[in-house]
Protein backbone atom coordinates (compact mmCIF):
# COMPACT_ATOMS: atom_id res chain seq x y z
CA UNK A 1 0.00 0.00 0.00
CA UNK A 2 1.27 3.57 -0.53
CA UNK A 3 1.75 5.57 2.49
CA UNK A 4 -0.53 8.58 0.99
CA UNK A 5 -3.27 5.75 0.61
CA UNK A 6 -3.30 5.21 4.11
CA UNK A 7 -5.55 8.30 5.10
CA UNK A 8 -7.52 8.17 1.67
CA UNK A 9 -11.21 7.44 3.36
CA UNK A 10 -12.48 4.69 1.15
CA UNK A 11 -16.10 4.95 -0.32
CA UNK A 12 -16.81 1.95 -2.22
CA UNK A 13 -20.81 2.15 -1.80
CA UNK A 14 -20.79 5.50 -4.12
CA UNK A 15 -18.35 4.04 -6.53
CA UNK A 16 -20.95 0.99 -7.32
CA UNK A 17 -23.88 3.41 -7.90
CA UNK A 18 -22.17 5.75 -10.13
CA UNK A 19 -20.82 1.94 -12.04
CA UNK A 20 -24.68 0.48 -11.39
CA UNK A 21 -25.79 3.71 -13.59
CA UNK A 22 -23.32 3.59 -16.11
CA UNK A 23 -23.82 -0.04 -16.73
CA UNK A 24 -27.32 -0.03 -16.70
CA UNK A 25 -27.66 0.65 -20.29
CA UNK A 26 -29.82 3.61 -20.13
CA UNK A 27 -26.78 6.25 -19.60
CA UNK A 28 -23.58 6.74 -21.16
CA UNK A 29 -21.61 9.54 -19.00
CA UNK A 30 -22.77 11.86 -16.06
CA UNK A 31 -21.86 15.08 -15.16
CA UNK A 32 -21.15 15.21 -11.05
CA UNK A 33 -20.48 18.75 -8.97
CA UNK A 34 -18.78 19.58 -5.74
CA UNK A 35 -17.00 22.33 -4.45
CA UNK A 36 -13.04 22.31 -4.87
CA UNK A 37 -11.06 20.42 -2.32
CA UNK A 38 -14.00 18.34 -1.16
CA UNK A 39 -12.89 15.12 -2.33
CA UNK A 40 -14.19 14.28 -5.54
CA UNK A 41 -10.95 13.94 -7.47
CA UNK A 42 -9.28 11.58 -4.68
CA UNK A 43 -12.60 9.77 -4.81
CA UNK A 44 -12.54 9.43 -8.90
CA UNK A 45 -8.56 8.02 -8.64
CA UNK A 46 -9.14 5.94 -6.06
CA UNK A 47 -12.26 4.51 -5.55
CA UNK A 48 -14.31 4.64 -8.81
CA UNK A 49 -11.14 3.74 -10.87
CA UNK A 50 -10.10 0.29 -9.15
CA UNK A 51 -13.74 -0.20 -9.07
CA UNK A 52 -13.99 -0.16 -12.72
CA UNK A 53 -11.35 -2.03 -13.63
CA UNK A 54 -12.59 -5.03 -11.77
CA UNK A 55 -15.85 -4.40 -13.91
CA UNK A 56 -13.70 -5.03 -16.82
CA UNK A 57 -13.05 -1.11 -17.86
CA UNK A 58 -9.72 0.37 -19.19
CA UNK A 59 -10.01 3.64 -17.62
CA UNK A 60 -8.29 7.11 -18.42
CA UNK A 61 -8.17 10.30 -16.39
CA UNK A 62 -7.49 13.35 -17.91
CA UNK A 63 -7.46 16.42 -15.72
CA UNK A 64 -8.18 19.69 -17.32
CA UNK A 65 -7.29 22.18 -14.81
CA UNK A 66 -4.09 22.76 -15.25
CA UNK A 67 -4.60 22.90 -19.52
CA UNK A 68 -7.64 24.98 -19.17
CA UNK A 69 -6.95 26.64 -22.34
CA UNK A 70 -5.76 23.60 -24.37
CA UNK A 71 -8.44 20.72 -23.08
CA UNK A 72 -7.71 18.76 -26.44
CA UNK A 73 -3.86 18.26 -25.82
CA UNK A 74 -4.75 17.14 -22.24
CA UNK A 75 -7.29 14.84 -23.16
CA UNK A 76 -5.14 13.65 -26.57
CA UNK A 77 -2.19 13.04 -24.30
CA UNK A 78 -4.56 10.68 -21.13
CA UNK A 79 -6.01 8.32 -24.50
CA UNK A 80 -2.19 8.21 -26.11
CA UNK A 81 -0.51 6.82 -22.55
CA UNK A 82 -3.57 4.89 -22.24
CA UNK A 83 -2.53 2.99 -25.76
CA UNK A 84 1.31 3.62 -24.98
CA UNK A 85 3.19 0.00 -25.61
CA UNK A 86 5.08 -0.83 -22.77
CA UNK A 87 7.25 -3.76 -24.52
CA UNK A 88 10.49 -2.71 -26.62
CA UNK A 89 9.71 -3.79 -29.69
CA UNK A 90 6.15 -2.20 -29.13
CA UNK A 91 7.92 1.24 -28.68
CA UNK A 92 10.08 0.81 -31.82
CA UNK A 93 6.96 0.02 -33.76
CA UNK A 94 5.34 3.34 -32.50
CA UNK A 95 8.54 5.52 -32.99
CA UNK A 96 8.30 4.04 -36.77
CA UNK A 97 4.18 4.77 -37.19
CA UNK A 98 3.54 7.67 -39.88
CA UNK A 99 2.52 10.76 -38.27
CA UNK A 100 -1.03 11.36 -40.25
CA UNK A 101 -4.29 10.31 -40.01
CA UNK A 102 -6.94 9.44 -42.57
CA UNK A 103 -10.60 9.09 -41.49
CA UNK A 104 -13.64 11.66 -41.43
CA UNK A 105 -15.17 13.40 -38.48
CA UNK A 106 -17.74 15.66 -37.56
CA UNK A 107 -16.74 19.32 -37.00
CA UNK A 108 -19.37 21.75 -36.24
CA UNK A 109 -22.53 20.63 -38.76
CA UNK A 110 -20.55 19.86 -41.46
CA UNK A 111 -18.05 16.75 -41.80
CA UNK A 112 -14.15 16.46 -43.72
CA UNK A 113 -12.69 13.45 -45.01
CA UNK A 114 -9.33 13.06 -45.88
CA UNK A 115 -5.78 12.69 -44.39
CA UNK A 116 -4.73 15.35 -42.34
CA UNK A 117 -0.93 16.20 -41.38
CA UNK A 118 -0.27 16.31 -37.56
CA UNK A 119 2.10 18.94 -37.53
CA UNK A 120 -0.19 21.22 -39.21
CA UNK A 121 -1.74 22.28 -36.18
CA UNK A 122 -2.35 25.86 -37.17
CA UNK A 123 -3.96 24.97 -40.30
CA UNK A 124 -6.10 22.00 -39.10
CA UNK A 125 -6.42 22.28 -35.42
CA UNK A 126 -10.04 21.30 -34.53
CA UNK A 127 -10.24 18.60 -37.57
CA UNK A 128 -6.96 17.25 -36.83
CA UNK A 129 -8.39 16.93 -32.63
CA UNK A 130 -11.38 15.40 -33.32
CA UNK A 131 -9.62 12.90 -35.84
CA UNK A 132 -6.89 11.97 -33.08
CA UNK A 133 -9.33 11.51 -30.86
CA UNK A 134 -11.71 9.18 -32.90
CA UNK A 135 -8.68 7.23 -33.74
CA UNK A 136 -7.77 6.49 -29.78
CA UNK A 137 -11.17 5.92 -28.88
CA UNK A 138 -11.47 3.37 -31.42
CA UNK A 139 -8.46 1.37 -30.88
CA UNK A 140 -9.36 1.61 -26.64
CA UNK A 141 -12.69 0.30 -27.38
CA UNK A 142 -11.77 -2.00 -29.74
CA UNK A 143 -10.43 -4.77 -27.41
CA UNK A 144 -12.15 -3.61 -23.63
CA UNK A 145 -15.35 -0.85 -22.56
CA UNK A 146 -13.81 2.71 -21.35
CA UNK A 147 -14.15 4.40 -18.81
CA UNK A 148 -13.14 7.80 -19.74
CA UNK A 149 -12.69 10.18 -16.47
CA UNK A 150 -12.43 13.98 -16.78
CA UNK A 151 -12.02 16.22 -14.35
CA UNK A 152 -12.75 19.93 -13.99
CA UNK A 153 -15.05 19.66 -17.29
CA UNK A 154 -16.25 23.37 -16.89
CA UNK A 155 -12.90 24.03 -18.83
CA UNK A 156 -14.31 22.90 -22.46
CA UNK A 157 -16.43 25.98 -22.09
CA UNK A 158 -13.75 28.20 -21.21
CA UNK A 159 -11.95 28.44 -25.28
CA UNK A 160 -12.96 27.91 -28.52
CA UNK A 161 -10.37 25.04 -28.54
CA UNK A 162 -12.52 23.54 -25.61
CA UNK A 163 -16.03 24.08 -27.86
CA UNK A 164 -13.81 21.95 -30.38
CA UNK A 165 -13.04 19.16 -27.40
CA UNK A 166 -16.59 19.26 -26.48
CA UNK A 167 -17.90 18.43 -29.89
CA UNK A 168 -15.81 15.82 -30.68
CA UNK A 169 -16.57 14.22 -26.96
CA UNK A 170 -20.22 14.12 -28.03
CA UNK A 171 -20.14 13.01 -31.22
CA UNK A 172 -17.41 10.16 -29.59
CA UNK A 173 -20.32 9.22 -26.95
CA UNK A 174 -22.89 8.50 -30.10
CA UNK A 175 -20.63 6.45 -32.32
CA UNK A 176 -18.32 4.08 -29.43
CA UNK A 177 -21.74 4.32 -27.15
CA UNK A 178 -21.60 0.28 -27.03
CA UNK A 179 -18.08 0.72 -25.63
CA UNK A 180 -17.52 4.13 -24.03
CA UNK A 181 -18.78 5.93 -20.78
CA UNK A 182 -17.81 9.48 -19.55
CA UNK A 183 -17.99 10.61 -16.10
CA UNK A 184 -17.44 14.76 -16.06
CA UNK A 185 -16.61 16.66 -12.88
CA UNK A 186 -16.77 19.98 -12.00
CA UNK A 187 -15.87 22.44 -9.20
CA UNK A 188 -18.33 24.96 -11.03
CA UNK A 189 -21.96 24.48 -11.12
CA UNK A 190 -22.68 27.66 -13.35
CA UNK A 191 -19.69 26.89 -15.77
CA UNK A 192 -20.73 23.23 -16.29
CA UNK A 193 -24.17 24.55 -17.01
CA UNK A 194 -22.79 26.42 -19.39
CA UNK A 195 -20.97 23.17 -21.00
CA UNK A 196 -23.84 20.86 -20.27
CA UNK A 197 -27.36 22.32 -19.56
CA UNK A 198 -27.12 25.79 -22.18
CA UNK A 199 -29.17 24.76 -24.93
CA UNK A 200 -26.27 26.26 -26.91
CA UNK A 201 -23.68 24.28 -25.30
CA UNK A 202 -21.88 21.85 -27.05
CA UNK A 203 -22.47 18.67 -24.76
CA UNK A 204 -26.22 20.24 -24.16
CA UNK A 205 -28.25 16.98 -23.73
CA UNK A 206 -25.46 14.66 -23.83
CA UNK A 207 -24.94 13.50 -20.37
CA UNK A 208 -27.13 13.16 -17.69
CA UNK A 209 -28.25 15.98 -15.31
CA UNK A 210 -26.03 17.71 -13.20
CA UNK A 211 -25.55 15.58 -9.71
CA UNK A 212 -24.16 16.74 -6.79
CA UNK A 213 -21.47 14.53 -5.22
CA UNK A 214 -22.26 13.47 -1.69
CA UNK A 215 -20.16 15.53 0.61
CA UNK A 216 -17.94 14.15 3.53
CA UNK A 217 -19.91 13.69 6.74
CA UNK A 218 -19.44 12.03 10.52
CA UNK A 219 -18.05 8.87 9.23
CA UNK A 220 -14.85 10.44 7.90
CA UNK A 221 -14.11 12.64 11.46
CA UNK A 222 -14.73 9.03 13.10
CA UNK A 223 -11.86 7.95 10.47
CA UNK A 224 -9.86 10.51 11.06
CA UNK A 225 -9.30 10.33 15.09
CA UNK A 226 -8.68 6.77 13.98
CA UNK A 227 -6.01 7.35 12.15
CA UNK A 228 -4.77 10.04 14.07
CA UNK A 229 -5.37 7.54 16.92
CA UNK A 230 -3.00 5.14 15.50
CA UNK A 231 -0.71 7.24 14.44
CA UNK A 232 0.06 9.40 17.79
CA UNK A 233 -1.48 7.01 20.33
CA UNK A 234 -3.67 10.15 21.49
CA UNK A 235 -7.49 10.87 21.44
CA UNK A 236 -9.11 13.49 19.02
CA UNK A 237 -12.22 14.76 20.16
CA UNK A 238 -14.62 13.59 17.75
CA UNK A 239 -16.90 16.48 19.07
CA UNK A 240 -14.93 19.46 18.23
CA UNK A 241 -13.52 17.72 15.37
CA UNK A 242 -17.14 17.83 13.66
CA UNK A 243 -18.03 21.46 14.40
CA UNK A 244 -14.59 22.24 12.83
CA UNK A 245 -15.22 20.13 9.76
CA UNK A 246 -18.17 21.72 9.03
CA UNK A 247 -16.77 24.75 9.69
CA UNK A 248 -14.60 23.59 7.08
CA UNK A 249 -17.76 23.20 4.67
CA UNK A 250 -16.37 19.06 4.93
CA UNK A 251 -13.66 19.46 2.85
CA UNK A 252 -11.08 16.76 3.93
CA UNK A 253 -7.67 18.31 3.32
CA UNK A 254 -8.44 21.37 6.15
CA UNK A 255 -9.32 18.94 8.97
CA UNK A 256 -6.29 16.75 7.90
CA UNK A 257 -3.72 19.59 8.21
CA UNK A 258 -5.35 19.84 11.39
CA UNK A 259 -4.87 16.33 12.25
CA UNK A 260 -1.14 16.91 10.60
CA UNK A 261 -0.24 19.90 13.25
CA UNK A 262 -1.30 18.06 15.87
CA UNK A 263 0.86 15.13 15.68
CA UNK A 264 4.26 17.45 14.84
CA UNK A 265 3.00 19.30 17.97
CA UNK A 266 1.57 17.48 20.77
CA UNK A 267 0.91 20.16 23.29
CA UNK A 268 -1.12 22.30 20.79
CA UNK A 269 -4.81 21.97 21.61
CA UNK A 270 -7.35 21.27 18.71
CA UNK A 271 -8.99 24.42 19.36
CA UNK A 272 -5.59 26.63 18.32
CA UNK A 273 -4.80 24.02 15.19
CA UNK A 274 -8.18 24.96 13.74
CA UNK A 275 -7.94 28.39 14.29
CA UNK A 276 -4.31 27.94 12.68
CA UNK A 277 -5.95 26.37 9.76
CA UNK A 278 -8.94 29.21 9.31
CA UNK A 279 -6.10 31.44 8.80
CA UNK A 280 -4.18 29.50 6.37
CA UNK A 281 -7.34 29.13 4.22
CA UNK A 282 -8.38 32.78 4.45
CA UNK A 283 -4.36 33.95 3.07
CA UNK A 284 -4.51 31.42 0.96
CA UNK A 285 -7.55 32.55 -0.88
CA UNK A 286 -7.13 36.19 -0.37
CA UNK A 287 -10.58 36.94 0.37
CA UNK A 288 -9.44 40.84 0.69
CA UNK A 289 -8.50 41.40 -2.79
CA UNK A 290 -11.37 39.54 -4.33
CA UNK A 291 -13.48 42.26 -2.20
CA UNK A 292 -11.73 45.15 -2.87
CA UNK A 293 -12.05 44.31 -6.34
CA UNK A 294 -15.91 44.48 -6.69
CA UNK A 295 -18.45 47.67 -6.82
CA UNK A 296 -20.28 49.05 -4.41
CA UNK A 297 -23.54 47.25 -5.58
CA UNK A 298 -21.88 44.09 -5.82
CA UNK A 299 -20.35 44.01 -2.74
CA UNK A 300 -24.13 44.88 -1.31
CA UNK A 301 -25.68 42.16 -3.09
CA UNK A 302 -22.83 39.45 -1.60
CA UNK A 303 -23.89 40.32 1.37
CA UNK A 304 -27.80 39.85 0.83
CA UNK A 305 -26.87 36.55 -0.82
CA UNK A 306 -24.43 35.88 2.61
CA UNK A 307 -27.05 36.61 5.00
CA UNK A 308 -30.18 35.59 2.87
CA UNK A 309 -28.94 32.65 -0.35
CA UNK A 310 -33.14 32.97 -1.30
CA UNK A 311 -32.99 36.89 -1.63
CA UNK A 312 -34.68 38.00 -4.03
CA UNK A 313 -33.13 41.18 -5.67
CA UNK A 314 -35.52 42.24 -8.30
CA UNK A 315 -38.10 43.54 -5.72
CA UNK A 316 -39.16 47.08 -5.49
CA UNK A 317 -38.38 47.11 -1.87
CA UNK A 318 -35.62 45.67 -2.38
CA UNK A 319 -34.49 48.33 -5.30
CA UNK A 320 -35.70 51.01 -2.69
CA UNK A 321 -33.13 49.29 -0.25
CA UNK A 322 -30.24 49.02 -2.13
CA UNK A 323 -30.80 52.88 -3.68
CA UNK A 324 -30.99 54.23 0.06
CA UNK A 325 -28.10 52.21 1.02
CA UNK A 326 -25.89 53.16 -1.65
CA UNK A 327 -26.74 56.68 -1.68
CA UNK A 328 -27.73 56.69 -5.22
CA UNK A 329 -30.66 58.89 -6.96
CA UNK A 330 -31.69 55.67 -9.22
CA UNK A 331 -31.63 51.86 -9.02
CA UNK A 332 -33.61 49.65 -11.93
CA UNK A 333 -33.26 46.28 -12.53
CA UNK A 334 -30.71 46.45 -15.29
CA UNK A 335 -28.29 47.90 -12.87
CA UNK A 336 -28.73 44.73 -10.75
CA UNK A 337 -28.73 42.21 -13.70
CA UNK A 338 -25.93 43.85 -14.77
CA UNK A 339 -23.83 43.25 -11.25
CA UNK A 340 -25.23 39.90 -11.23
CA UNK A 341 -23.77 39.08 -14.05
CA UNK A 342 -20.25 40.42 -13.12
CA UNK A 343 -20.52 38.23 -10.37
CA UNK A 344 -21.05 35.13 -12.02
CA UNK A 345 -18.66 35.51 -14.84
CA UNK A 346 -16.00 36.45 -11.90
CA UNK A 347 -17.20 32.61 -10.37
CA UNK A 348 -18.59 34.27 -7.46
CA UNK A 349 -22.20 33.89 -7.12
CA UNK A 350 -24.33 32.20 -9.24
CA UNK A 351 -28.44 31.47 -9.45
CA UNK A 352 -28.38 27.87 -8.78
CA UNK A 353 -31.27 25.46 -10.31
CA UNK A 354 -33.04 25.32 -6.42
CA UNK A 355 -33.31 29.43 -7.36
CA UNK A 356 -30.98 30.21 -4.54
CA UNK A 357 -27.93 32.50 -5.03
CA UNK A 358 -25.03 30.19 -4.12
CA UNK A 359 -21.00 31.43 -3.66
CA UNK A 360 -19.09 29.43 -5.65
CA UNK A 361 -16.55 29.20 -2.74
CA UNK A 362 -18.29 28.73 0.71
CA UNK A 363 -15.05 30.13 2.23
CA UNK A 364 -15.35 32.82 0.39
CA UNK A 365 -19.26 32.98 1.59
CA UNK A 366 -18.56 32.19 5.01
CA UNK A 367 -15.92 35.18 4.78
CA UNK A 368 -19.05 37.82 4.14
CA UNK A 369 -21.09 36.52 6.01
CA UNK A 370 -18.48 37.23 9.11
CA UNK A 371 -18.47 40.91 7.25
CA UNK A 372 -22.18 40.65 7.89
CA UNK A 373 -22.47 40.25 11.40
CA UNK A 374 -19.68 42.27 12.13
CA UNK A 375 -21.23 45.89 14.25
Amino acid sequence: MKLTDLWHFPRPDLAQSYLAALNSGILSSITIFAPRRTGKTAFVRNDLTPAAQEKGYAVVYVDLWQTRQTPGAALLHALETALAPTTLSGKLKAKLKPKAIRGKAVVGAGSVEGTIELSDEKTHQAIDMALRLDELLARLTRTQPVLLLVDEAQSLGRSEEGEDVARALRTALTKYSQGLRVVFTGSSRTQLGHVFTDTRAPLYSAAHPLQDFPLLDDAFVAFVAQKFHASSGRTLDEGKACSAFESFHRRPEPLLEVAITLMMQPTMSLDDAVTIQFEKLASAENHEAAWEGLSALERLLLREFAGNPAAKPFTRDGLARFKAMLGVESMGPSHVQKALARLDERGIVAKSPRGLYEFENENFGAWVRNLSEAP
